[in-house]
């Protein structure tokens, strides 16, 4: 497996192998609808991937990875690390105190504004990796006016975050990829779609707190319910990720709908889940697939 250096909440890192147990492995084009890092359709066994985010710049980060060696990107990060002072640990000369909650913070603030008002002005590639990276929980997020704003993150470019971007971008070369920012409702995303096709939705979940899920709404979930529906009754493989129950907030009509069909507990602990009886802080994580 490899693991996308684009390590931001909501990819499918700690639940990729389960993933990929379930889903088909004769896929001729898999579609990804809301594509996030690509981890999934990335590391799947499908012939040609449609990756799909209505978020251009995920969609950008995804490409640059995979057109890019992993090596050239390194190289580019070393240089934009040494021109801007970002801290490297990785660099054994290098002694950094940690300090409590604050990680390498204190380091990297002034580094990090910097580039990040250089970003906003030129919309380098390059240089949003390097806010991804360095940037607090690795969000990627933009305010109204289109200007990235995330604040400085507690870690660097890491010897783990180092390879984990050679072993994405030598696995992502293995795939033949298309690349799209359609909504995820846009027919023409499907039209290629045939009987050994796979389509994987994992949407912003209703009864989560994480910064993307802030516009996705109920009728949203609802709409994607009648769309996977639909692709069922077309005879489509599909798969839907969400969760069920997440600190005391139950989605209650993801749950009946997904009694029609198969429902995979991700989460260990919860292989036979009761959602009644649950803790306030306990979440439950499920794969809804039609075959």
């Amino acid at each position: 497996m490899a693991i996308s250096p684009l390590n931001y909440p909501g990819n499918k890192a700690k639940s990729l192998k389960e993933l990929l147990d379930i889903i088909p492995k004769d896929i001729d084009v898999f579609v990804d609808a809301f594509a996030g890092s690509g981890m999934v359709s990335f590391n799947s066994s499908a012939k040609e991937i449609i990756c799909n985010d209505i978020n251009n710049h995920a969609i950008e980060l995804i490409k640059y990875l995979y057109e890019n060696s992993g090596e050239s990107i390194i190289e580019s990060m070393n240089k934009i690390i040494e021109e801007y002072g970002f801290t490297d640990s990785t660099n054994l000369d290098n002694h950094y105190i940690e300090y409590k909650h604050e990680g390498l913070s204190k380091y990297n603030k002034a580094p990090f504004d910097r580039l990040k008002s250089d970003y906003n002005s030129d919309k380098d590639t390059k240089k949003l990796f390097a806010l991804i990276i360095y940037g607090f929980n690795h969000y990627l997020r933009f305010n109204k006016k289109g200007l990235f704003n995330v604040p400085v993150g507690k870690v660097d470019f890491s010897k783990s975050l180092r390879e984990k971007t050679i072993a994405f971008c030598n696995e992502s070369k293995k795939y033949k990829a298309l690349f799209s920012t359609k909504d995820y409702l846009d027919r023409s995303l499907y039209d290629c779609c045939t009987k050994n096709s796979f389509v994987y939705f994992d949407p912003p979940y209703l009864v989560t707190t994480a910064p993307y899920n802030g516009e996705w709404s109920q009728i949203d979930d609802l709409n994607l319910f009648t769309l996977f529906d639909k692709l069922s009754q077309a005879g489509i493989k599909a798969a839907l990720s969400n969760v069920f129950i997440s600190n005391g907030k139950k989605n209650e009509e993801l749950i009946k709908w997904a009694e029609k069909y198969h429902i995979h507990y991700l989460k260990r602990q919860y292989r036979n889940a009761n959602y009644q009886k649950v803790n306030i802080t306990d979440s439950i994580e499920v794969l809804i697939t039609n075959f």
